[in-house]
């Protein structure tokens, strides 16, 4: 089952629809509804459906807008998905991508002013989604640096996660960060089921 159109669809602009789609080709692939992927899926569909919920339909499409992971940091999703590299070069471009999540999302939310009027009510939605995203982000972290001390890698989860728990940081600045690290942990979730060539197939290229 080819899931990487789906996947594009909700890393350039996810919506609940987009990620109701992955989660029924996941179960229909046999992945288990237990498995921490699909966790992951509905976490992310239960936080875009709360913003709908509180948004008007130009708001959310303008968020949804944002969220395209393929232009953060210079690097393209195509190097992401079916990378000729591997998963090993894919993991490596994840983790850049996730160190500059923080600048970048700001950086995005800066030049398209236009995405503002968000209900004062979102709150509790944006600390629900971060206290998720802690625990999955401690996960991926073990995996990707597991040499790291403990107190070191809580710490940069903090790091990662302030400005979504701060009274002072604008909502939909809060909705692109927390939306952009559900892209990122799907992702990373992902890819074992993504397309990539076989080692044969790299070294007669180029």
């Amino acid at each position: 089952m080819d899931l990487a159109p789906a996947v594009q669809r909700i890393l350039t602009a996810p919506t609940p629809a987009a990620l109701w789609k992955l989660y029924g080709q996941l179960l229909a692939a046999g992945v288990p509804p237990e498995a921490p992927l699909l966790g992951v899926v509905g976490a992310f569909h239960h936080y875009l459906s709360d913003l709908r919920s509180k948004a008007t339909a130009q708001q959310f499409s303008e968020l949804a807008s944002v969220l395209d992971v393929g232009a953060v940091g210079g690097i393209a999703l195509q190097n992401l998905i079916g990378s000729e590299g591997g998963r090993a070069e894919a993991s490596h471009l994840l983790h850049r991508l996730l160190l500059g999540t923080i600048s970048e999302s700001l950086m995005v939310i800066a030049s398209r002013q236009y995405v503002k009027g968000w209900s004062s009510e979102l709150n509790s939605v944006h600390c629900q989604a971060a206290w998720f995203l802690a625990g999955t982000l401690w996960t991926l972290s073990a995996q990707m640096q597991p040499e790291l001390p403990a107190s070191e890698r809580w710490t940069n989860i903090q790091r990662l996660i302030a400005p979504a728990l701060d009274p002072d940081t604008a909502n939909v600045s809060k909705a692109v960060l927390l939306g952009r690290l559900f892209q990122i942990l799907l992702l990373g979730q992902l890819l074992p089921f993504l397309p990539f060539k076989p080692a044969s197939d790299r070294s007669t290229t180029g």
